[in-house]
């Protein structure tokens, strides 16, 4: 039997079609109504001429019909294209366009921009608007469509077939569209499950937009398994606390930066979380103090860390009874994952060795839409590059240290920025730090590193710079520090743009 997303909400209608499978603002839908809405959208995609291998875009922030759009296309055997609502003009002009859709979705506030860019896309066929009920409308469309019958799939739709194409942040040149198949996706979910224990019964909190990764695999995880989750609308920190103890929730997973705004809250030693079976965390480096902060601050063992990427999927995972011991650890290669760590020729590195990370599995990317080169550039053979570079230790445990194309090499040395941003979040004063590396006459290559004050401290370049060379290596320490009230972050996973501080920087700041 085929592993096709579009089954997935169907079966849980039939069998639990009460069940909660999701909340979203005021909105509470069952099975039975996700399963209704999702093949009367289909039904409305069909009319528009949507196909196998066609590609609908959707430019919304999460909301009521944003799961069934997900499934309605892969029920037609299409290729979603959810797009970046952070975007400006010039960057969803560039998507619609590489993507090459034929069908935008669009909330109230990109209407018209997209409508002006219509004329300069000549695939894109219709352009429907997610609120109103004008002639254009997603409304219209569906009160035109039935939900009597199934929608019928177009033929010869396989499990390897893309469903989605999510575009890579873009921090350095343009984005690139992924494309993951639907097999792909229902065996991450599966994995989700075995891993961290998630099932029916289980309610989660999903912080992510669904215009990224983690904002659909994160939802998937629960409703492969029959589960509940709630679909923030933004990630405020308050409302998280607040939506914990409504909805009893059981799983909640948070970036680092939205863990350690959650635990200064007040509200959090008076609000019930007692329904929290386990947490979650990932995404960037994390220090033993944010990891047992996390565990000590919310009176819970179960976190659990992940470590993975838009195109690798899954990589690693640190499970709860190891947090504690290793807290800078992303945990050992997952399940059904093969990890190695190569040097810039592709050869193993000796144990312990800084090496690239890279990764072969069920959970890879098929590649990059229209981009053979980038493509063929991501994968030696079978296994993926990640662009990480990592190290593992005699317990077979990961350690993350940077990017590749972030590495310096200040006087002949090796310096990962990700070892020396730990360091700099140990200072009491240092609430946020980024490191990265430019141009030197003397060192080839100086360590600059950009830090954020927490609240009412007072810091100074010197006393940085002293925190670091008493605990690292001379020359791992910043020949430069810029004090600044923020770092630039991605809109999704909240990431620095380094390329943008690095810019900044030479520019003049």
């Amino acid at each position: 039997m085929a592993l096709l997303l579009g089954d997935v909400v169907r079966r849980h209608a039939r069998w639990r079609p009460d069940r909660v499978a999701y909340v979203v603002g005021p909105h509470r839908v069952t099975y039975a109504r996700f399963d209704a809405m999702t093949n009367r959208l289909a039904h409305a995609l069909a009319a528009l001429g949507v196909g196998r291998g066609d590609r609908v875009a959707t430019l919304a922030a999460n909301r009521l019909e944003y799961p069934w759009i997900y499934f309605a296309v892969a029920r037609r055997g299409a290729i979603h294209v959810p797009l970046n609502v952070r975007w400006r003009e010039r960057e969803i002009g560039y998507a619609l366009a590489q993507s090459e859709a034929s069908v935008a979705l669009v909330a109230d506030g990109f209407r018209d921009l997209v409508a002006g860019l219509a004329s300069g896309l000549p695939a894109l066929r219709r352009v429907v608007a997610l609120d109103g009920g004008g002639p254009e409308s997603l409304a219209r469309l569906l009160a035109a469509a039935s939900d009597a019958e199934p929608a019928p799939p177009p033929g010869g739709i396989d499990e390897r077939d893309p469903h989605v194409m999510l575009y890579t942040s873009g921090t350095t040149g343009d984005p690139k569209g992924a494309l993951l198949s639907h097999r792909t996706y229902v065996l991450q979910a599966m994995q989700t499950q075995a891993t961290t224990g998630l099932g029916e019964d289980d309610v989660g909190l999903c912080m992510f937009p669904m215009f990224h990764m983690g904002g659909w695999a994160m939802p998937l995880g629960y409703w492969v398994n029959g589960g509940t989750v709630v679909l923030m609308e933004r990630a405020d920190p308050e409302e998280i606390l607040r939506t914990v103890a409504r909805e009893r929730v059981t799983y909640l997973y948070l970036i680092p930066t939205l863990w350690t705004a959650l635990l200064a809250l007040p509200a959090r030693a008076t609000t019930d979380t007692s329904s929290l079976r386990a947490l979650g965390s990932g995404t960037s480096a994390m220090t033993e103090a944010q990891v047992r902060a996390i565990v000590e601050g919310m009176r819970n063992p179960n976190l659990f860390i992940a470590y993975g990427q838009t195109e690798a999927g899954p990589v690693a995972q640190l499970r709860p009874r190891d947090v504690l011991r290793k807290p800078t650890s992303v945990g050992r290669p997952a399940p059904h994952v093969d990890v190695r760590l190569a040097d810039a020729d592709g050869r193993d590195v000796p144990p312990g060795s800084v090496g690239e990370i890279l990764c072969r599995s069920e959970f890879t990317m098929l590649g990059y839409w229209r981009m053979p080169e980038a493509t063929a550039a991501a994968f030696h053979g079978e296994w993926l590059h990640t662009g990480d570079l990592g190290a593992i230790d005699d317990e077979g445990f990961l350690h993350i240290a940077g990017r590749v194309k972030e590495m310096i090499k200040s006087g002949g040395e090796s310096v990962f920025p990700a070892e020396v941003e730990r360091c700099l979040l140990e200072h009491p004063g240092v609430a946020e730090a980024a490191v990265f590396g430019v141009p030197d006459a003397r060192w080839g290559e100086a360590v600059v590193a950009a830090v954020v004050p927490r609240p009412g401290a007072a810091l100074d370049e010197a006393s940085v710079v002293a925190h670091v060379k008493a605990r690292l290596a001379g020359y791992k320490k910043p020949q430069r520090v810029w004090i600044r009230d923020a770092l630039p972050r991605t809109a999704s996973t909240r990431q620095v743009q380094k390329t943008v501080l690095r810019e900044q920087w030479l520019a003049g700041r």
